[in-house]
């Protein structure tokens, strides 16, 4: 029994540490993904605010489970297998829906980025803000390049975030003036700076979380044992 305890403290502490990670890394993720939502929609908000909700509840978890070692209490350590096979049903369910959907995200944000170009020519301020910030912070313009913006009526050249130099005015209609790489790839990036990481560690913590979940329930009957032999 005290080398289960022992090992089931060992997963605790480790199980700890990966809830504040992910605690920590879904807050990085939300600050960054927050500057650009018209931009990119909600959808990497939303796995933020997952990831940060799924670092919150491992933290309770881990608490639980200390102190159902510590005060040997069978209903807490019940409590924790149970939360702990539902975590792990949703870790698994997530990892093959964000491997699955990779692809369809992929292109669903080109589309808005896309769709974003005519707002910002109507001076959505939220989407002026955003679109100058994109291309004045990753050195880019317009979707795919430069010519997107000439594609805008309402335009017909690049805004002058897209310029190389701060005094660059007026735009050059041939865009040798402006950044000729297009911001796909860096917004691209913001939405999917995380989401091998976490996949990966999610993948990894799964099997962590299963051997866990074993010595949970070997402490358990090792306790029970131990209360039937009084």
């Amino acid at each position: 029994m005290h080398a289960n305890k022992t090992l089931f403290v060992f997963f605790l502490v480790l199980y700890f540490i990966a809830g504040l990670s992910l605690l920590i890394t879904g807050s990085v993720a939300h600050h960054h993904a927050s500057q650009f939502t018209a931009l990119t929609g909600p959808a990497v908000i939303s796995g933020a605010g997952f990831i940060i909700s799924l670092g919150v509840i491992i933290l309770i978890l881990s608490v639980l489970g200390f102190l159902g070692v510590y005060k040997n209490r069978l209903g807490l350590l019940k409590v924790f297998i149970g939360s702990l096979l539902l975590i792990l049903l949703l870790q698994f369910i997530a990892v093959i829906v964000g491997f699955t959907l990779r692809n369809k995200a992929d292109n669903q944000l080109r589309a808005k980025l896309i769709s974003s170009l005519p707002k910002y020519a109507a001076k959505v301020k939220e989407v002026v803000v955003e679109w100058d910030h994109l291309q004045e912070k990753w050195s880019c313009c317009g979707v795919n390049n430069s010519v997107d913006w000439n594609t805008i009526a309402q335009l017909q050249s690049p805004p002058a975030s897209c310029c190389l130099k701060a005094d660059c005015t007026p735009i050059t209609q041939n865009g040798s003036a402006v950044f000729d790489q297009g911001c796909y790839l860096a917004a691209r990036n913001i939405f999917f700076r995380y989401s091998k990481a976490l996949g990966g560690v999610s993948l990894f913590f799964l099997f962590i979380e299963i051997a866990g979940t074993i010595l949970a329930i070997g402490l358990l009957r090792d306790l029970k044992n131990n209360y039937g032999s009084v």
